[in-house]
């Protein structure tokens, strides 16, 4: 598991483009079945994700219910209504939705990623129970890369007891198997996505002893514990704690309130721009931007998630939450890497049959090479696409270099049996040539010899026996009759007979 502890530094990666609307729908991602009471991965959602070639980023856009969570997502794709934005008290979004077109993304050395956006439910709606909400929250904290916590006004102490969540999600989570409770929040942060605190409508002025602070100052001391003692006042620092542990990567961001009608603001889809306050559209710009900016490819410690082992981790939290476990963040890693090392493996023998060249003569260093030369490029389809610990590539590798190793060896066989069918049917057709030929020089011998005057005449005979006896050697088809012919007009030709 050495893998688990890389850094978490890393570039922020620019968008491609933030302005062109995105084509696509909202789909499933995890859903609650009330007839069984048990999460489920759609597996529509699963296919968009598997067909994923390539890194993955995911944004997702979490707060309480009815506080235009989609609509923030709805301006990262570039339009007014892709995630469902509602007006009346009822929470739209319910369990995790996720949008079906990746928004494509390029990083600074110029290599493309795929950010997935996720819409989550509210994590205080009025039909939640304390444990759906934690669990809600958690799934979206575990398959994130950045996390946007989505509230209406200033940071205060209300506001820190809602992230209450995050201290719970601490005794629901574990890094490892074994381990007795959850993990520590220092220990969980090395798989915990960047965190954004968006606030919504904000009215304060941003200043403290007299000078303006930026967004991040403003959370950075609204984290700093309280002083006092007793029971709420710990409670109260544990939150904070637990924040700053869990979100060592953290920023702030704080957009005025867009307009004033009470009316239009729940329906802020609707609104053309033109109507809505500058400070709010100037802000809603560089939030996109940020966002962006801020998105990173998922990573598990050093290794950077793909659409595929993205969907093997959504089912494996989804499975461990249905069966009362724990989510375990290693035991899902274990499962995704060994699923993902067997289609390496799967890739690798393709690539095998794909490169090896079938109509190799039936030469045995002949077809050594060649099946050296296709191995080599399977291998190199393997190592590119496994990932795991050494003991489940090796496993797999081994796999694969067996199955390609019994289907040379079936190749061989048959190419070298063919080879051998070739071979005797050239030795007959040149033991037929041959046994013609001396039927044909024989027959011209006799014919020759049977002729009158033989001895007078056998200078005379010399040129057509010559003609004749060339014919039977450059033709195995010649036949008797033939010969008889071609020997008496080539004979009377040179008044022989």
């Amino acid at each position: 598991m050495s893998f688990f502890f890389g850094s978490k530094k890393q570039k922020p990666l620019e968008p491609v483009s933030s302005s062109a609307a995105s084509p696509g729908a909202p789909l499933e991602l995890v859903r609650y079945s009330t007839a069984t009471g048990k999460f489920e991965v759609p597996n529509e959602a699963l296919e968009v994700l598997r067909s994923i070639n390539g890194p993955v980023g995911v944004v997702s856009v979490c707060g309480r219910a009815r506080q235009g969570k989609s609509f923030i997502l709805n301006q990262l794709l570039g339009q007014s209504t892709g995630f469902t934005v509602g007006p009346t008290h009822r929470p739209c979004t319910k369990g995790l939705w996720m949008w079906s077109t990746p928004v494509e993304q390029r990083a600074p050395d110029g290599s493309k990623y795929h950010l997935v956006l996720l819409d989550t439910e509210g994590i205080d709606a009025y039909d939640q129970t304390g444990q759906y909400s934690t669990q809600i929250f958690s799934l979206a904290v575990l398959l994130s890369s950045l996390f946007v916590y989505n509230q209406m006004g200033g940071i205060d102490e209300a506001a820190l007891d809602r992230l209450s969540l995050v201290t719970e999600m601490t005794k629901h989570i574990r890094v490892r198997a074994g381990s007795a409770g959850g993990s520590s929040e220092d220990e969980l942060s090395n798989f915990t996505p960047s965190f954004m605190w968006l606030l919504r409508d904000f009215y304060l002025t941003l200043e403290e002893e007299g000078r303006t602070i930026t967004p991040k100052e403003y959370l950075e001391t609204a984290l700093q514990p309280i002083r006092g003692q007793g029971r709420s006042v710990e409670a109260k620092n544990a939150i904070r704690e637990s924040i700053k542990a869990l979100f060592p990567n953290r920023d702030c961001f704080a957009l005025k309130r867009p307009m004033s009608d009470e009316n239009q603001l729940s329906r802020l889809e609707t609104v053309p721009p033109s109507q809505l306050r500058p400070e709010f559209r100037e802000g809603l710009e560089r939030l996109t931007k940020l966002i962006f900016a801020r998105a990173q490819p998922k990573r598990l410690g050093p290794q950077i998630i793909s659409g595929p082992m993205l969907a093997g981790l959504a089912s494996a939290y989804v499975e461990a939450i249905n069966n009362g476990a724990v989510p375990t963040i290693s035991t899902a890693w274990q499962g995704v890497a060994e699923a993902e090392s067997r289609r390496a493996a799967d890739a690798a023998e393709q690539a095998y049959r794909d490169a090896f060249n079938r109509d190799i003569s039936a030469d045995e260093g002949q077809l050594d090479a060649e099946h050296a030369r296709a191995l080599a490029v399977a291998q190199s389809v393997f190592n590119d696409k496994a990932v795991g610990e050494d003991s489940v590539r090796v496993a797999n590798a081994k796999r694969f270099h067996e199955r390609c190793q019994r289907d040379f060896e079936a190749f061989r066989k048959e190419r070298l049996a063919s080879g051998e069918l070739e071979c005797q049917k050239l030795i007959n057709a040149a033991q037929a040539h041959l046994t013609q030929v001396t039927i044909l020089q024989g027959a011209a011998w006799m014919l020759l010899t049977s002729a009158p005057d033989w001895a007078a005449k056998r200078n005379g005979l010399y040129r057509p026996i010559k003609f004749c006896w060339a014919k039977c050697n450059a033709d195995s088809s010649y036949t008797i009759a033939a010969l008889v012919r071609s020997f008496i007009r080539s004979a009377q030709s040179s008044q022989c007979l």
